[in-house]
């Protein structure tokens, strides 16, 4: 048992404002967690015991699954991370060794098990396996936030699985997906957590899949419809809200404007008009190519520069960077007058988002310093396709029910699968011998993650009250706690915690005496800690020859000694 009159941590009596988001103030107040800087947390005794639980139902599970836990280095080689082409990377920390010597922290394990698994993967027979653990990761975040929601130091379970092909993986997926759920579920959070489709970053450049809680305190945003569509907002796409299509096409002018109209708020305020009226055109430069391309958006619109970035690597093969001045200066244009006119004759291609054909008579640059235009419409523009550039938000409809508005949920990320295909496994030369007796170098790999220490704090957040965190009952961090009143009634207690513990119950005996220790202060522990049973043991009980229980969400009730 705990006997916190030689417990060295003290909840503080208020709960310091250090992040956005309360629960991370509750974390601190109570003692889960202590900050050592910006993105970094040491875990107290309570904190310790929280994430402990979070993390045996997490490997219950995948143990349950027949999947491998084994433990991985921190510190890795630079010559895996060059194999792989991703020693550069600058978000994932580098530090020296002796002489030349250079390591990384692993933010991520795939250079590791890769190797690894090669060296015992010899024959089909030894696909599918998967093999997981759980580790401290490093990553150089530009801005931790959010407490354990997003940090430099952080701790995640990650496996990875090997397959002869993509048929064998979808099987085995299935599987994963209700694994995944089942650890959710178990953790009390699958009435608010989805999978959601979303980009695969810089680990796969394939789709992911995010598990998702929706939570207040988030950094995404879920887009939803009742056919099961579920994506973030990063690749979501939708219907844009129509506009003004009844409204006549007017003849388009040219009309002097002033300089300082270089962004929509200062153009809607010019022209007295609502923003999606206004043409936004961003001018980008293909890296290897040279060439340069325009997208023109509707005002009120933002271009979403992962669906940029895949249009651009199937039309031309090739990556994008934001054009310059110079490179606008060369093209016969200037930053916030750009429009891709017909008559303007710029040396480029012009896409433009689907928004574009529900809007008439924009207003628009001209090419030229305070030079604008108005009654812009399509027929004014040299455009050569229409794509879906555009980020939804609310009022689009569903692409998959007709009429239908999208659903937008703010939320936190818990989990994530990778396609990482032959990424990995080609590099490091994995092969098999298949049935007909052949070698085989297609070994499809995919790489699983949850955020335990993020969990925690998504946890502190959705079970949050007003007085501490609720925690669920098996991942509190105690399921007893005794509260004493009086010295004389020491004894009695202990012994009813004695008693709990060779039933299999962990306990907190709350025995501080002294004029500061009164009920409510201890009451007050009980609840910041989340501690779901608590016992009362004080003179008036023991008059009624037992003790007071009270169970989260019940009543009290003297329980005969």
């Amino acid at each position: 048992m705990l006997q916190l009159s030689k417990f060295p941590f003290k909840t503080l009596k208020s709960a310091p404002k250090v992040s956005d988001n309360k629960s991370t103030s509750l974390l601190l107040q109570g003692w889960y967690i202590r900050q050592a800087m910006a993105g970094a947390y040491e875990f107290l005794p309570m904190g310790q015991r929280v994430l402990h639980n979070i993390e045996q139902v997490i490997r219950k599970e995948m143990d349950d699954a027949g999947y491998h836990e084994m433990l991985m280095t921190i510190l890795t080689p630079r010559e895996y991370w060059e194999t792989t082409n991703r020693w550069e990377i600058p978000e994932y920390f580098k530090v020296p060794g002796h002489g030349s010597t250079e390591y990384r922290i692993a933010p991520t394990n795939e250079e590791n098990v890769t190797p690894i698994l090669g060296e015992f993967i010899q024959s089909y027979k030894d696909l599918p396996t998967c093999v997981y653990h759980i580790q401290k990761k490093f990553r150089n975040e530009k801005r931790a936030k959010s407490g354990l929601l997003r940090g430099r130091e952080f701790i995640m379970k990650d496996a990875y699985s090997f397959h002869a092909n993509v048929e064998d993986f979808d099987v085995f997926y299935a599987e994963v997906k209700k694994v995944y759920m089942r650890c959710f579920d178990n953790l009390w959070l699958w009435a608010d957590t989805v999978i959601a489709d979303a980009d695969g970053g810089a680990i796969s450049d394939k789709n992911s899949h995010e598990f998702q809680t929706y939570l207040s305190v988030w950094e995404d945003i879920i887009v939803s419809d009742s056919s099961g569509y579920c994506y973030n907002l990063e690749l979501a796409s939708g219907v844009p809200d129509d506009k003004n299509i009844s409204e006549s096409e007017h003849t388009m002018e040219y009309i002097d404007s002033v300089p300082e109209i270089v962004n929509m708020d200062k153009m809607t305020k010019y022209f007295d008009a609502p923003n999606w009226q206004m043409l936004k055109t961003v001018v980008y430069k293909l890296e290897r190519l040279g060439k340069y391309i325009a997208v023109a958006i509707r005002g009120d619109l933002d271009i979403n520069e992962i669906k940029l970035r895949k249009f651009i690597a199937e039309k031309y093969d090739d990556t994008f960077v934001l054009a310059n001045e110079s490179d606008l200066e060369a093209l016969g244009t200037v930053r916030g007058f750009i429009s891709p006119l017909s008559d303007s004759n710029l040396n480029l291609e012009c896409y433009a988002d689907e928004s574009l054909k529900t809007v008439k008579n924009f207003f628009g640059g001209a090419n030229a310093i305070a030079k604008s235009t108005k009654n812009v419409n399509i027929s004014d523009l040299a455009i050569s396709e229409f794509w879906d550039f555009s980020e939804p938000i609310e009022g689009f409809t569903s692409i998959h029910v007709p009429g239908e508005k999208l659903v937008f949920k703010k939320a936190s990320e818990v989990g994530n699968i990778f396609h990482l295909g032959t990424k990995y496994s080609k590099p490091f030369g994995l092969s098999y011998l298949d049935e007909n007796n052949k070698m085989q170098d297609e070994v499809q790999m995919w790489c699983y993650g949850i955020g335990v220490s993020r969990l925690m704090g998504v946890m502190a957040e959705y079970f949050m009250t007003e007085k501490g965190i609720a925690w669920p009952d098996h991942i509190a961090p105690y399921s007893y706690y005794i509260i004493v009143m009086w010295e004389n009634n020491l004894d009695a207690a202990r012994k009813i915690a004695e008693d709990l513990e060779k039933s299999g119950e962990t306990v907190i005996l709350d025995d501080r005496m002294g004029r500061k220790d009164w009920f409510w202060q201890k009451a007050g522990d009980c609840e910041l800690w989340g501690i779901p049973n608590r016992i009362v043991i004080s003179p008036k009980t023991l008059e009624l020859w037992g003790y007071e229980l009270l169970i989260r969400g019940k009543k009290e009730e003297i329980i005969e000694i």
